[in-house]
């Protein structure tokens, strides 16, 4: 179970309980709407910083369930040991899912998982185990997309042994990288373990601006502040409905930065460290799409006329659907204006 004290709209953390989270009624109803429906597998889907992990942590303190965080998760190991923390952290919840499991120990709100060795268990034996308790139980996987073989393959195995053998589990998987997860998920290719499975997907969205604007005001209200409309509606025009930017414009304007250029520095700062992560040719795409290029061929142009790099149709292409699937682009423009200001002031070093 999440616990914690009550945290303002402006807490840059992922929020834990309903209260604290703003007009995300619809989604938490589809979410459980899934569950009450029986459905093995959903996806949540939405943009970075959109509040997916607060949605999701917000919906597994009204369930049974534990989430796992799956950036960092390389090898099995991780995985268990992320795991043997995700279920440590949700005891008082599910203690009684665990009570009596082969290889599961558990000593007040401490557990001990052995996933290998004498008495052990597996993942899908903890789950088939907790599945004969005949309560629907939550695995959530957030940025599961960033797995890579053979891990992610085995982890698909495993949701699809759960589709298929046990009906009280559900696995909710959930990313920013929109086109990965769903690549990830494969239930439209065929050589993937999930082809042809429905998944229910929730998809979380931005903010309106009428509700952009209710969050800051009932923010700044929570901290006994009242800004200039104009600078809370100058906030509303550059974050467009981004619920992380917002909370980090509001919490930076609370701890004493007034000017909004500087904030949207910071923004962008954070932006472009998340963007310096990609290759050249990447970055290459991106400062082209940010400088205007509204097509394949003026990306091509920008790049021979910028880089002297006359990249094959094939690259580039494959290039612009990567930059797709990451969900930073969309259509030649991007899906989060922060983004676009940090991709035009990137440094492409071609050297």
């Amino acid at each position: 179970m999440f616990q914690g004290g009550t945290m303002g709209l402006f807490d840059l953390r992922p929020k834990t309980k309903r209260e604290d989270l703003f007009d995300r009624e619809r989604e938490l109803e589809l979410l459980h709407r899934g569950i009450e429906r029986g459905y093995p597998v959903i996806a949540v889907l939405g943009i970075r910083r959109v509040g997916k992990t607060s949605l999701l942590k917000v919906f597994l303190n009204e369930v049974n369930g534990i989430y796992v965080d799956m950036r960092g998760v390389y090898k099995r190991i991780d995985l268990e040991a992320k795991l043997t923390e995700a279920l440590e952290f949700s005891l008082t919840r599910i203690k009684r899912l665990l009570e009596g499991v082969r290889g599961v120990e558990i000593s007040g709100l401490s557990i001990r998982v052995k996933w290998r060795g004498r008495d052990s268990v597996s993942l899908m034996g903890l789950l088939t185990e907790i599945n004969k308790k005949k309560e629907r139980f939550i695995v959530v996987l957030d940025e599961v997309q960033s797995t890579r073989p053979p891990l992610s393959y085995e982890l698909k195995n495993a949701i699809a042994y759960s589709y298929d053998n046990l009906e009280n589990i559900t696995f909710i998987l959930a990313g920013s990288e929109v086109g990965l997860l769903r690549d990830f998920l494969g239930y439209e290719d065929p050589s993937s373990p999930l082809y042809g499975r429905g998944v229910y997907e929730v998809v979380v969205e931005r903010f309106t601006p009428e509700l952009s604007r209710e969050f800051l005001v009932r923010g700044f209200r929570e901290e006994g502040l009242e800004p200039p409309l104009s600078i809370i509606d100058e906030a509303i025009g550059y974050f467009d409905g981004v619920p992380g930017w917002l909370a980090l414009f509001g919490r930076r304007y609370v701890d004493g930065v007034g000017d909004l250029v500087a904030i949207r520095e910071m923004a962008v700062a954070i932006a472009m460290d998340e963007l310096g992560k990609l290759g050249v040719r990447e970055k290459m795409v991106l400062k082209a799409i940010a400088s205007g290029a509204r097509s394949w061929s003026q990306v091509r142009d920008y790049i021979v006329e910028k880089h002297g790099l006359a990249l094959p149709k094939s690259t580039l292409s494959r290039l612009i659907e990567k930059l797709e699937k990451l969900g930073i682009v969309r259509d030649y423009d991007f899906l989060d204006q922060v983004y676009r200001e940090a991709a035009i002031k990137l440094v492409v070093k071609t050297e």
